[in-house]
């Protein structure tokens, strides 16, 4: 840390940083006899109450001789403890020069390094690290000198360390230093006292380190954990600046790799990716990196290795492919964020050779989620039954062992994964016909089984639409009217509904309890789904007194059916009333064109959707993929011209810049421009603009000043103030200007949530030389500066599902409704006007976005750097005017990023 002078132009370091109230003034003649008459523990108190008082901006210089006098003489260790850091915070020099008081507290420092406590001695070296006067070290060099002898190891130590921070700011003092703790670091056992030692040669003499490295390169295996570190760092800075020596330390590096320490373990394989990129290199890295994943139960560390293990997959993915087994070991982890990054990255290195492996451990880890005793819930059995739905498409082979270990969780009670399986099903028959009979078959068999309604409207979809023979025909309709058993018996409608409502109570959710409940939607599903299979049994040639026979009895469940929602309480949807008519009208009144309407454009409709997705994946995955190939034009990269990257193809060095925004790309958009605000005015005596900067959860205001006056300035002070949830963490000092100087100057604000925010602030100064009493203080009110809800924003279609999209619809209290205003007149383009101004991504498939009809519905979906969830409805239709009108609702778990969206729309809503 450091702290301002006066002056504001120097720093001087700050090594220490308390809190203290100080209340009351100092009483200086108190503490002057409390030092000369008082016990040890008054001393020592007062001791502490003058450092406290020194350290917050009121230093008491009369108390320097009284404590040189009565308290530097004690014995006491904690005296002497407290007095080191007093002479630490003291002013030590008066006008650039050594107070004289100070040669008698470097007696005294003397005294204690040749004191016989090694305590004293550590303490008192230690101390040494912190001075930064060298006519106060001078003196003390000798005796630092002698302390490397020590018998004592926290004695050596720490001499290595004043050493070191002796000869780094004045090496004229020790200059042989280097050599000196070379010999030191040849003859030294203690793992602590060579790890100092190294330190300073790694900093201060690197090619005596390097020389020290080579002659005990074979012994660094058995070295403490600190020291392998330090060794680990060298040769990550040797290597990338002497290439040629790479092949002298790789075999260091591959044993450091067994290392029990995790961090070595870690950072070695980091330097092993840095120093080469041949395939046993990188995979003895993915191997440690794995063995940390497996290993470690700190879930952070976890995280870590599983995003270097994704940069690994990028540039060796075949490398990745043999080791996706062990992989798979880290899903006995609890933590669920943890299994979705494993499973993400079986999923891309899923391959012809290991998926027979991958599909039967996962199976297993399926089967251990129906034990009452598993405790990861069932988010982790849909994330199983996610990756087998998509690896088992990529390699059809295995989808006849698939198809029945998913068939047994169409009726799990977890939304998600029930939807998930019936899809999967649905995909596969339409993909693969040879299976189709028997996914049919398993299908009827269990849907007695499905208790989830959009779970039941997708599988009887499929079994009408894909059903092959009689037999299979009947059965299904024999299973669907079992379902519907309670709700088709002879009964009047009210006593019917009454009933059925009153065993639902007793009995577990059933599709005649959904219906009975008002699910009209799938009660006229099925009655599509049952007129389509009259339909396909007419096209399969069954015989006419059959064929009347399944006409009657679907008939009469469609009726029974729209009987039920005329009369229940529940309101019933008019689109699926008329739906289920409709069915009772083509089987009364049926002709080849809507026969066909029915069996065949519905199943080419759907055809097309899945090449659509397909092609859809395709697009994306080309977008995500990083290109391998090496063209014969390609760039030659010469590690010594380079600027930004390191040697090899991962440099851990380059994860600090990229996490403190370095990165070194610049976006060259002009909407960068839009970033500058103009503060003041041209005429203003001082003319202030700023450029915002968003940093995740930090707002850093670069401020440029301009003296636009002939005079000197000076105390120009920048006072801001902000409103929302905003808080100013560093001011900026005062400072001085010359005439038509400009100064620049930095501001850090801390964001607590996606709420718009305001920056106010003005700007006071004084004329140096100014005597009028008019002109003494000088004031700029500086124009608001507005935080803009966008900045924090980021489109989130790519983690987000139809189904997962339902499901926050319905969790999200906070609702926002802003009715269309617009000069817009295509109904697509607005949809992503919406997009581009709220910087939401668009969830609905591009080819369900359509000027066609005249009316449009469309879901977005974005997520805040604070992590809370934004979700968007878009309903427009188009007058007959040729202008646009509906509603857009925006909902989201709190109410600002709601509000804020919905303003940002209303204020942008009319511009194209």
């Amino acid at each position: 840390m450091s702290a301002l002078t006066q002056s504001g132009s120097i720093e001087k370091p700050c090594t220490i940083l308390i809190n203290y109230d100080k209340g009351d003034p100092p009483q200086v003649n108190e503490f002057k006899q409390i030092f000369e008459h008082g016990t040890t523990e008054q001393k020592i108190e007062t001791l502490k109450k003058v450092i406290l008082y020194t350290i917050n901006g009121e230093p008491i210089p009369q108390l320097l001789m009284p404590i040189i006098l009565y308290v530097m003489p004690s014995i006491d260790h904690t005296i002497k403890k407290l007095l080191l850091i007093y002479w630490e915070v003291i002013e030590k020099t008066h006008l650039g020069k050594l107070k004289s008081e100070m040669i008698l507290v470097c007696n005294s420092l003397l005294n204690d390094l040749n004191h016989p406590n090694e305590f004293v001695r550590g303490s008192t070296l230690r101390f040494l690290c912190k001075l930064r006067e060298a006519e106060v070290l001078e003196p003390l060099v000798p005796s630092v000198r002698t302390n490397l002898e020590n018998r004592h190891a926290y004695c050596r130590r720490n001499a290595v360390l004043a050493i070191y921070n002796i000869y780094s700011h004045f090496d004229y003092l020790i200059p042989d230093a280097p050599e000196l703790i070379y010999n030191f670091l040849l003859q030294e056992k203690d793992a602590s006292c060579k790890r100092n030692a190294f330190i300073m040669l790694f900093n201060c003499a690197p090619e005596k380190a390097v020389e020290y490295l080579s002659s005990v390169l074979d012994e660094v295996p058995t070295f403490g954990d600190m020291l392998q570190f330090i060794v680990v760092e060298l040769i990550r800075k040797v290597c990338k600046t002497s290439p040629s020596e790479r092949s002298k330390y790789i075999k260091c590096i591959f044993t450091l790799l067994n290392s029990s320490s995790p961090a070595v373990k870690y950072e070695s394989a980091g330097t092993l990716l840095s120093l080469s990129s041949a395939p046993t290199a990188v995979r003895g890295a993915a191997s440690a990196y794995i063995d940390l994943l497996c290993n470690e139960s700190d879930n952070n560390v976890k995280m870590i290795v599983l995003d270097k293990l994704i940069e690994i997959k990028k540039n060796h993915s075949k490398i990745m492919e043999e080791l996706v087994m062990d992989i798979l070991r880290a899903l006995s982890s609890p933590n669920i964020d943890i299994c979705k990054k494993v499973l993400n990255i079986v999923l891309d290195s899923v391959t012809p050779k290991n998926i027979d492996e991958i599909i039967l451990f996962l199976k297993k880890e399926i089967n251990k989620t129906q034990s009452k005793e598993f405790d990861k819930g069932l988010e982790y059995r849909h994330l199983l039954i996610r990756t087998i739905h998509v690896s088992s498409l990529k390699y059809p082979e295995v989808l006849g062992n698939v198809v029945p270990l998913l068939m047994e969780y169409l009726g799990d009670s977890y939304l998600p994964s029930a939807v998930d399986v019936v899809i999967f099903l649905r995909e596969v028959v339409e993909t693969y016909p040879t299976l189709r009979e028997l996914i049919i078959k398993k299908l009827i068999e269990n849907l007695s089984s499905i208790k989830v309604s959009k779970v039941y409207r997708v599988a009887v979809w499929v079994i009408a639409e894909y059903v092959t023979c009689v037999e299979d025909l009947q059965y299904a309709m024999t299973s669907i009217s079992n379902d519907l058993e309670e709700l088709l018996k002879p009964k009047q409608t009210e006593e019917l509904i009454l009933e059925a409502k009153a065993k639902v109570k007793v009995e577990k959710v059933s599709i005649q309890k959904l219906i009975a409940d008002g699910d009209w939607y799938l009660a006229s599903c099925i009655s599509s789904s049952l007129t389509k299979l009259y339909f396909r049994a007419e096209e399969l040639n069954i015989n006419q007194a059959d064929s009347n026979k399944l006409k009657a009895q679907v008939m009469m469940i469609i009726s029974v059916l729209i009987n039920l929602s005329k009369a229940s309480q529940v309101s019933t949807s008019k689109s699926a009333y008329e739906r289920m008519l409709s069915c009772i009208q083509v089987l009364i009144d049926s002709s080849p064109t809507i026969k066909k309407i029915w069996l065949q454009d519905c199943r080419d409709s759907f055809t097309n959707y899945l090449k659509y997705l397909l092609i859809k994946q395709s697009e994306n995955k080309k977008k995500t993929e990083k290109e391998v190939l090496v063209k014969a034009n390609n760039i030659i990269n010469i590690r010594q011209l380079k600027s930004k990257k390191a040697f090899g193809p991962v440099d851990t060095e380059d994860d600090l810049i990229k996490a403190v925004g370095n990165t070194g790309e610049i976006n060259k958009d002009q909407n960068e421009y839009s970033k500058i605000s103009q503060l003041s005015g041209f005429s203003d005596p001082i003319y202030v603009e700023a450029y915002v900067r968003v940093h995740q959860y930090d707002i850093v205001l670069d401020i440029s000043v301009f003296n636009q006056t002939n005079d000197t300035l000076q105390n120009v002070t920048l006072e801001l103030v902000t409103l929302g949830d905003l808080k100013i963490c560093e001011r900026v000092p005062p400072f001085t200007m010359g005439p038509r100087e400009k100064t620049s100057a930095k501001a850090s604000i801390k964001v607590s949530s996606t709420d718009n925010g305001v920056i106010m602030g003005t700007i006071a100064f004084d004329i140096a030389g100014s005597v009028s009493s008019m002109s003494d203080k000088n004031c700029v009110i500086l124009n608001e500066l507005h935080i803009d809800v966008i900045d924090y924003i980021l489109p989130a279609n790519h983690q987000y599902t139809d189904v997962l999209f339902r499901n926050h619809w319905l969790e999200f209290e906070w609702e926002n409704k802003i009715p269309v205003n617009t000069n817009i007149t295509d109904l697509v383009k607005y949809v992503h006007h919406i997009s581009k101004v709220t910087n939401m991504g668009i969830l609905t498939p591009e080819v369900h976005l359509s000027n066609d009809t005249g009316i449009l519905s469309a879901n977005l979906c974005a997520k805040s750097v604070f992590g809370e969830d934004a979700l968007a409805n878009i309903c427009i239709e188009k007058q007959t005017d040729g202008k646009i009108s509906g509603y857009i609702r925006i909902r989201a778990k709190v109410q600002s990023i709601a509000v804020t969206l919905g303003e940002k729309i209303g204020n942008m809503g009319m511009k194209a």
